[in-house]
């Protein structure tokens, strides 16, 4: 059956909002911060690494024509995050209802919720998905344990198992109003359990079936008074410790099965505050509830006012810490004793939960503390034991221990504006068995998310979503030695529903950076830069056709449905050296050199009476700069003094200078790391982060000691038009057959070990 009545009143909405253009004021929110893989992702850095490799110059980005692929982890991730409670299309939220007219109550010793929904790849294919979730909760509620002023502070303790079966088809179309049959066909459902080798060896090319379970205990509390009527203010902390093993199977292609066990167990510690208004039943003229339909329903409906309607407002701070484990078998599709095998260490039903668990014990006193040695002995150890039940060696065996510290903010204006995100550091240790080395990452990171027209049951309209990340990579062999730091900046940036002069604009914001790259502070290059133009040759001003009334070309730039970027670039060990190594007088002329407007043309009149001092600090000639700036002074109500941007040039290339000093200050390679990956995401002293600190760093380096990829896909929607989909890769054509045999071959640790998205495995 089909949930017809809310499908059609999403539908009715969608038609009006459909109407509504983009406010110009609103679709430019990308630009207020007021606090954060197709092509390029952590395998580029980790192959240039282990191989030693100095990439060549750099030459000509050439697009090449991104292949149909499920794309990376990490990108799979910001796909999914860009597109939630996003209006993407009325099919897509059509949704049978899996609770009657279908025999699929109890399937394999599970009975719970049942989902069947559509999802869409990066690549616009629509993936079809069914899920069945099984949850016990156990807890305990203190109440009026500590009263202030009349408000309690309720203390929560509480246990929660849970598992899923989530199988995920990839199917033709890339529209979803094209594949309802598909999706409305109740007869197609399918969950993982019970496990069979004759099922598994049904599985088609493309299809992934996981099995995630999740065991969490964890304490909290929190209050909350009321400020006015319908607005409070809440404080909550809490503390959890989980272990989320899971088991994943993905039919690689008509011959090869991959089998991946992930093992992960954390700590989370955790405390917000947050003021915001709230509704009840009655005041949304909601009717009284008086039976079980009518609370369900109101409950419903309070939930989705509160969510788009009510003023909020919140920060948080998460500290969390954990280790993991993954294993990755490859099996032969076609072979029926290793699918037999197989299906013996599954068990073909819940034992299923039980056998992570058990999985789960055996890495109990695996520490980040262990040698590179130990820790490759404590891996071979936890292999053998699932091999041998198996009956396979794995293709590959390794651990992540990992901490973090971040900060989050959200905000919802009622209707017109909601913008969320989270800022901090993270600390990464990988070894993979067979392997005589680790790999340690210290990760700075920033990611934003920004909607307009946000409206109740139908979602979000227009949507922005920017990640960043500063990554500071060291090696340590196994005699304990540790390279010097390689570097990599890498940023996710989404547009739902905006025009084509935005998605244009997130290649020209990375062209901001390539046109720099090795300038040591004179001019640009433009060797290395994306033709924008060419990719869309609507917003060419050459080939405008008219002009408005000051004589600027008029540009007609049309919407949208969707449009991401992933963009990578790589900083090698010698790239690195340069920056840290660079004198204070390349660095202040690297910052002069970014300057544009009034400020350049000041700065280029006086640049000459610019010294840096023995401390770093930037000194000038005050007097003889006043009389060489004589002509910018203006008095009255539109006072002007050009030595305030003398002086505040000089201040600020002072902080970029003493944060690079700082880093080479440090004598321990990992306060040194951590420190590099801080000040280059603007937690320095001069608060120049990303983009920003990019455009500085890399003039300090030699272009062929860079790699940088991109992948950029959109989802145009336009009559008679083209999507873009190209992924470039900036380096010399003559390596670039050994760069990518290199970077194929190299393991990419961080996306294998980050928690799977749901069209990934």
């Amino acid at each position: 059956m089909i949930k017809t009545p809310k499908s059609l009143f999403k539908a009715l909405i969608a038609v009006f909002i459909a109407q509504l253009p983009a406010p110009q004021a609103l679709a430019a929110q990308g630009e207020l911060d007021i606090f954060r893989n197709g092509a390029g992702d952590m395998s580029d850095l980790v192959a240039t690494m282990r191989a030693g490799v100095e990439v060549p110059e750099l030459k000509d980005p050439q697009p090449r024509p991104a292949q149909p692929q499920q794309g990376s982890n990490e990108l799979l991730h910001f796909w999914e995050d860009l597109k939630e409670d996003v209006f993407d299309d009325v099919c897509k939220e059509i949704k049978p209802d899996l609770s009657q007219g279908v025999g699929i109550d109890n399937v394999g010793g599970i009975e719970g919720k049942f989902k069947r929904y559509l999802k869409q790849f990066p690549d616009n294919r629509i993936a079809l998905i069914d899920e069945v979730g099984l949850k016990l909760d156990a807890g305990h509620s203190f109440t009026d344990i500590l009263n202030v002023d009349g408000n309690p502070f309720n203390v929560n303790i509480g246990a929660r198992l849970e598992g899923k079966s989530i199988v995920v088809r990839r199917l033709k179309e890339v529209k979803y109003c094209k594949e309802i049959l598909a999706l409305i066909d109740l007869r197609t459902v399918k969950t993982v359990l019970p496990v069979s080798a004759k099922r598994i060896g049904a599985m088609q090319p493309g299809e992934i079936w996981k099995f995630p379970a999740s065991i969490r205990v964890s304490v909290g509390g929190g209050i909350s008074a009321p400020v006015q009527p319908g607005l409070s203010v809440s404080f909550s902390l809490g503390h959890s410790r989980e272990r989320k093993p899971s088991l994943t199977l993905f039919k690689m292609d008509e011959n090869k099965l991959r089998f991946r066990i992930r093992l992960d167990r954390a700590e989370v510690t955790h405390g917000g505050v947050s003021a915001g208004t709230s509704f009840d039943a009655g005041m949304i003229g909601l009717p009284a509830a008086e039976n079980f339909f009518t609370r369900e329903l109101n409950r419903t409906l309070v939930k989705e006012f509160n969510r788009y309607v009510a003023f909020r407002f919140g920060l948080s701070h998460t500290r969390s810490k954990g280790k993991k484990i993954l294993l990755e078998f490859v099996l032969d599709a076609n072979n029926r004793e290793q699918l037999e095998k197989l299906e013996e260490f599954l068990k073909g039903d819940l034992t299923v939960i039980r056998k992570l668990i058990q999985l789960g014990a055996q890495f109990s006193d695996y520490s980040e503390q262990d040698d590179t040695a130990a820790g490759a002995q404590s891996l071979a150890e936890f292999e053998q034991t699932v091999g041998q039940e198996l009956g396979l060696n794995a293709t590959f065996a390794g651990s992540n221990h990992y901490n973090s510290d971040s900060n989050g903010h959200n905000i919802t204006l009622p209707i017109l504006y909601q913008r969320e995100g989270s800022a901090g550091h993270r600390y990464d240790r990988y070894q993979a068995h067979g392997s005589d080395e680790v790999l340690h990452v210290n990760n700075a990171f920033r990611n934003v998310s920004g909607s307009n027209i946000n409206v109740p049951f139908l979602g979000k309209v227009y949507k922005h979503t920017t990640n960043q990340s500063m990554y500071a990579i060291n090696y340590e062999g196994r005699d304990g030695s540790i390279s010097d730091a390689a570097v990599v900046y890498q940023r996710y940036e989404g547009y739902v529903k905006h025009d084509e002069s935005k998605a244009k604009g997130m290649l020209e914001r990375m062209n901001e950076i390539l046109k720099y790259a090795g300038a040591r502070g004179e001019g640009t290059n433009s060797e290395y830069l994306i033709d924008t133009d060419a990719l869309f040759p609507r917003l060419d001003p050459d080939n405008a056709t008219e002009t408005d009334e000051w004589g600027d070309p008029v540009l007609n730039s049309r919407s949208y449905k969707s449009a991401i970027m992933s963009f990578s670039l790589v900083f090698t060990k010698t790239a690195v050296k340069d920056i840290l190594g660079a004198s204070g007088d390349l660095i202040l002329k690297a910052t002069l050199n970014v300057m544009e407007g009034l400020d350049r043309e000041i700065m280029n009149k006086v640049r000459h009476l610019l010294r840096v001092k023995d401390d770093g600090k930037v000194d000038y000639d005050w007097k003889e700069a006043r009389k060489l700036l004589r002509s910018y002074e203006r008095d009255g109500d539109d006072a002007f003094d050009p030595l305030d941007i003398v002086r505040q040039t000089c201040y600020h290339a002072s902080r970029i200078i003493a944060d690079i000093f700082a880093v080479r200050e440090e004598s321990d390679w990992r306060a040194k790391s951590e420190k590099l990956s801080r000040i280059m995401s603007g937690r320095g002293k001069s608060r120049l982060g990303y983009e920003n600190m990019m455009q500085i760093a890399i003039q300090l380096v030699n272009p062929k000691n860079l790699y940088a990829g991109l992948y950029f896909q959109t989802d145009k929607r336009i009559k008679n038009e083209e999507n873009v989909s190209n992924t470039y890769q900036v380096f010399n054509p003559e390596i670039g057959q050994a760069y990518g045999q290199q970077q194929n071959g190299a393991s990419s640790l961080r996306d294998r070990f980050a928690d799977p998205s749901t069209l990934s495995d």
